[in-house]
């Protein structure tokens, strides 16, 4: 008996260290140790990152009924220092001020997996793509939920209105129904913002059989940014699932809740947020990021876009990093969208692209 006892205790000693060890090395677990290191350089703050937990942190917003952990790894978004930082250790925008976490969270504007803490997961780039984080301008459809046309300026809902425009323009609502009006030859438009991801949104319009099988939609002539602003319209339409739209008021300052590092400290958090904390896989990003919503790579994948099962025999590294860092510029008149991809994963994606031979 005590042998047995013994040999449990052993287990479960070890199975405790290497939970301990897992946790150890994830992600989120090295931002935060290099966010506190940082921290210690200062004398002013070295007895307060000494008192911190290198832990998962999360926040219930009080206007939306969700749980999230963006800032597990977003720990720096209130810190002035991190202005010029590299994600996530990077300072918000002035936004925050209007729009703090612990009220709105972090999902309501930037969709993703609030759950989560990776950041293929968190980013909605796991299996499915559930539901991507909405990067660049296709925000716009996250703040006209929430605020509609008359709360914001021209600017800031112009691609709406571009998108809604298209719309009427192309006869969309001939086959297409949206709250109501509308023809029913085709899907009912009016929730297709809560359903379906700007990825895929996207991909369909630019060639709709190559998604949907059997699909009778035709092959509009839309360029890339009419393809962009029809998304961004399509996202507002949320069938009366409407975000809340609590009222929001500025607050004093985001940087109450700083730690104030600067001069040495924030120079450091330009350099030792970069490359080198978080390795990416190619194969994962390739799959994670909806490259196979478009792409084939042997018999697997779309057809929106060229098969990539050769191009390691078509393009170089230099040229391939370029195309996924803009493709506007390196394919003008084409219709791959902006993926908002960081170096790192622009860095792994290009590695894997020039194997393909």
């Amino acid at each position: 008996m005590e042998k047995w006892v013994a040999v449990t205790g052993i287990v479960l000693t070890v199975s405790f260290g290497w939970a301990l060890r897992d946790n150890f090395d994830q992600e989120w677990a090295k931002y935060e140790r290099t966010y506190y290191s940082l921290a210690l350089v200062r004398p002013h703050t070295a007895v307060w990152a000494k008192s911190q937990a290198v832990e998962v942190k999360q926040v219930l917003p009080t206007q939306v009924s969700t749980v999230e952990r963006c800032v597990t790894c977003h720990i720096a978004i209130d810190d002035p220092a991190f202005k010029d930082g590299r994600e996530p250790l990077r300072q918000h925008s002035a936004l925050l001020r209007s729009h703090p976490p612990e009220k709105f969270g972090c999902v309501i504007c930037h969709g993703g997996v609030g759950r989560a803490v990776t950041t293929m997961e968190a980013h909605g780039q796991g299996e499915g793509l559930s539901d991507p984080l909405v990067k660049g301008e296709y925000i716009e459809a996250a703040c006209y939920n929430c605020h509609g046309s008359e709360a914001l300026p021209i600017q800031a809902t112009s691609a709406v209105i571009r998108g809604r425009q298209l719309v009427n323009r192309s006869l969309c609502m001939g086959c297409h129904q949206i709250e109501g009006a509308g023809g029913q030859e085709g899907p009912d438009l009016t929730a297709v913002g809560s359903q379906r991801s700007w990825l895929w949104l996207y991909a369909h319009i630019a060639r709709p059989e190559s998604v949907v099988v059997g699909s009778t939609m035709p092959v509009f002539p839309f360029s890339r940014d009419q393809l962009k602003d029809i998304v961004i319209y399509l996202l507002t339409l949320r069938g009366g699932l409407e975000q809340s739209r609590p009222t929001i008021a500025p607050i004093n300052s985001v940087e109450s809740n700083s730690t104030g590092l600067s001069g040495v400290a924030a120079e450091a958090g330009r350099e030792m947020t970069g490359p080198g904390l978080v390795t990416y896989d190619g194969r994962e990003v390739f799959n994670g990021a909806g490259c196979t919503m478009c792409h084939s790579i042997g018999r697997r994948g779309g057809q929106v876009g060229p098969a990539l099962t050769y191009i390691g025999r078509k393009r170089d590294a230099k040229n391939l990093a370029k195309l996924l860092r803009d493709p506007a510029e390196a394919l003008p008149g084409g219709k791959m969208p902006q993926l908002n991809l960081t170096k790192q994963q622009i860095d792994a994606l290009t590695t894997y692209l020039t194997t393909l031979r």
